[in-house]
């Protein structure tokens, strides 16, 4: 199975990971405040800070200057900070540009009272509080750009993060249909090949129930399904090996049985291309027994793939239980008593013991080769 590529971080994913979940929040809903567009921000601002600037002259008008106030020196900090909030949020909204173009605006609505003719009260508006207004459209227009392009760089990953996924996951679905099909074409094959031989038949299939009956007790779903290919597949390789010689009558000869063990390079190279690394292991090393002392077995004991000391039990006792050219085959119980006998030195202890815990009545429907195989 190809394993699918991990896509690249940026700097900007990076520095937006960083940003506390609390502040994400924060800036997120700052930068996108209702949605409103600028020109309604700066009607409403207009409207806020004319009508505070105004105020005076009409209360002056209906004689409420002094009740209300508006000679305290509280009204000119309240007058300030109103047009430096205006400042702050169009901004920050808006970028450095409106930003500065707001402040430019306000001040003509604070300055508007002396072009009409009306001078009272404005003097102590000096030249700080326009300046104080520039630098804060400056910072805050500078930090609402890069919050701006910091999100948009987000999403723009996040949507491209998406579309790879799904051409991934599209990948993989058709990989998948090949690989099943390349599979399902090879165990035809592998089948196609065992009904001309009266002693195999049936042999792959019966071999994969077995080493699924004891993979279920032992294995995880994943590793079930590589057990699955791996003991179906695991005699593919005998396409190579001479069928005399396979159904000989009387006793191999070294260089006989040496020819017959070919099956094992020749099905890993058949399978290779079609089926990830763990299934090849389980070929190539199925005929491995738990402990051997022979220098042409690279692998003993556990460092064998457990897929394989399950399949290497599931074929010993298939063949035992089958017929062959120069013997008859066993009783189940016979060959129940051959694995316990061989328990710790042909097999691995622990998957006789799974093995062992197989109802009888199953394994007898598994030997007539009754049932389905469960994928």
């Amino acid at each position: 199975m190809i394993n699918p590529p991990e896509p690249k971080q940026s700097a900007v994913r990076r520095h937006t990971e960083e940003i506390q979940p609390e502040r994400q929040y924060v800036l997120k809903y700052l930068t996108r405040l209702l949605g409103i567009r600028y020109q309604w921000y700066l009607v409403f601002f207009i409207v806020v800070l004319g009508l505070f600037v105004f105020s005076p002259y009409f209360t002056t008008l209906v004689g409420l200057k002094a009740l209300l106030g508006w000679q305290s020196l509280y009204y000119t900090s309240i007058y300030r900070l109103i047009y430096q909030l205006c400042i702050a949020i169009i901004a920050w909204r808006f970028g450095v540009r409106k930003g500065i173009i707001a402040c430019l605006v306000l001040i003509v609505v604070i300055y508007l009272p002396f072009i009409i003719g009306l001078h009272q009260g404005f003097l102590l508006i000096d030249v700080g509080l326009v300046l104080l207004g520039f630098v804060i459209s400056a910072v805050l227009g500078r930090q609402g750009d890069m919050a701006r392009r910091l999100f948009q760089s987000r999403s723009d990953l996040q949507l491209q993060t998406e579309q790879l996924k799904q051409e991934i996951a599209e990948r993989l679905k058709a990989e998948k249909e090949l690989r099943t099909l390349s599979l399902g074409a090879i165990e035809s094959l592998v089948f196609a090949l065992e009904a001309k031989d009266k002693y195999s038949a049936g042999h792959s299939r019966r071999v994969a129930r077995i080493a699924m009956a004891v993979g279920k007790r032992m294995l995880s779903e994943e590793d079930m399904e590589d057990l699955r290919y791996g003991s179906l597949l695991h005699d593919v390789g005998k396409i190579a090996v001479d069928q005399l010689v396979q159904n000989k009558a009387s006793t191999l000869t070294p260089n006989e049985y040496a020819h017959i063990m070919i099956h094992v390079q020749a099905g890993t190279e058949i399978v290779k291309p079609i089926v990830n690394s763990k299934v090849v292991a389980l070929i190539e090393h199925h005929h491995d027994q738990y402990q051997c002392d022979s220098t042409e077995q690279t692998l003993t004991g556990e460092d064998i793939p457990l897929g394989a000391r399950i399949i290497a039990l599931a074929d010993a006792f298939d063949a035992m239980t089958s017929n062959r050219p120069y013997r008859a085959a066993m009783s189940p119980a016979v060959a129940i008593r051959e694995i316990q006998d061989y328990k710790g030195t042909q097999f691995d202890p622990v998957v006789a013991d799974a093995f062992l815990e197989i109802p009888p009545a199953e394994i007898n429907a598994i030997i007539e080769n009754k049932g389905e195989l469960s994928p």
